[in-house]
């Protein structure tokens, strides 16, 4: 089971990109990662039409700096 860390608001991954969506809600997103195997963070921000923009990403804030980036939130998934 993967469970996620706090939302930081503002910020995303940047350079660690593996797939690029538009869903129709933050929650997607989250499930996007879920079923990618190499997902463990992903960044997400309002879209077009009322979607969101769902990026998923190989890394997490750990291990690589964050960006500021206006209306994105950025969750990292919780490693036990």
């Amino acid at each position: 089971m993967i469970i996620f860390k706090e939302p930081i608001s503002d910020k995303a991954m940047k350079g660690h990109l593996i797939r690029k969506e538009e869903v129709s809600t933050e929650g997607s997103c989250r499930v996007l990662c879920y079923i990618d195997p190499d997902c463990v963070s992903i960044n997400t921000a309002p879209g077009k039409n009322g979607n969101y923009k769902c990026e998923l990403n190989n890394a997490t804030e750990e291990n690589i700096a964050l960006v500021n980036k206006k209306s994105y939130i950025y969750l990292g998934i919780e490693v036990n």
